[in-house]
Parts: structure tokens; C-alpha cells; sequence
């Protein structure tokens, strides 16, 4: 199995509340590039689901991805801090996964995955590949760079 992790791209410092603050204009363009270059990337797009937190930042962000590989995003609590297990036991061993989250929760997720700690910048893609049944996997850092 395969997961992406992306980090949602640049966003507001400052918003009403954290949960609405939304990506800024440099943001999005950034992203725009990333993603353009990522979904030529990606074989076998039919097996990946697209999952984001409900923080309106990562839903922005899931919304410009999901414009270059043609797939409908599944708006996922859990992806807005949950434990590990939690996500875990919601996946299915046959399907490959990207998740649109945020700090500190990917960096956690992928060491606990891994073993390897990581920082991950705002527009980053990190693929781990997940052995589910043992709960390992082995990172492949940044893929943006």
C-alpha cells in the first residue's frame, strides 16, 4: 500500500478562527505547479483515494489537487489529528491512499510508521509505503523537491 502525505500549501497567518484560515494567493500558485508536476507522476490513479482534513486550508488545497488528477475528494476527520490506529483500521489494504493534513500530525504519523523523523514543509509530499498488516513502512522523502 501506498500513502501520500501532503501537507497543505502556505496559508493565512491570521483568520477568524484556525479551522478557516485559507491558503493565500502564493500559496495556490505553488501548489499549482506542484501539482501539475505530481499528477504526471502518479500510474494506476484509479487505485488512490483522496482524502483531506476538514480545516478549510487542507480542503483548499485537496480541491487544486484533486483538479489535476481527476478525482473526487472524501473529506476525513481523523485527518485533522487523529492517532495513527484510528486512520489505520479506516484503511483497506488493497486501496492507495493521499491524505491532505497538517503539522505536527504527518511528521508524527510518518514516524511512527517509519521511524524517521521528519519536518514537513506546507506543500510537501512524502510517500510512504505501508506494510498494513505490520504497521511499517518505508519513507520516500519530499517528493516536491
Amino acid at each position: 500500500m501506498r500513502i501520500y502525505f501532503i501537507r497543505h500549501g502556505e496559508a493565512e497567518v491570521f483568520a477568524e478562527s484556525d479551522f478557516k484560515r485559507e491558503l493565500t494567493a502564493a500559496g495556490r500558485i505553488k501548489l499549482h505547479k506542484t501539482f501539475s508536476a505530481f499528477a504526471k507522476s502518479i500510474s494506476n490513479l484509479e487505485n488512490y483515494k483522496l482524502y483531506s482534513s476538514p480545516l478549510v486550508r487542507a480542503q483548499q488545497t485537496a480541491e487544486i489537487l484533486a483538479h489535476y488528477l481527476e478525482k473526487d475528494v472524501e473529506t476525513k476527520q481523523y485527518l485533522a489529528g487523529a492517532h495513527l490506529s484510528e486512520i489505520l483500521e479506516n484503511l483497506d489494504e488493497d486501496e492507495n491512499y493521499i491524505f491532505i493534513s497538517h503539522e505536527p500530525f504527518i511528521s508524527m504519523w510518518i514516524k511512527e510508521l517509519t521511524g524517521e523523523n521528519l519536518i514537513v514543509s506546507r506543500g510537501s509530499i512524502n510517500l510512504v509505503e505501508l506494510d498494513l498488516k505490520k504497521r511499517k513502512g518505508r519513507l520516500f522523502k519530499n517528493l516536491t523537491n
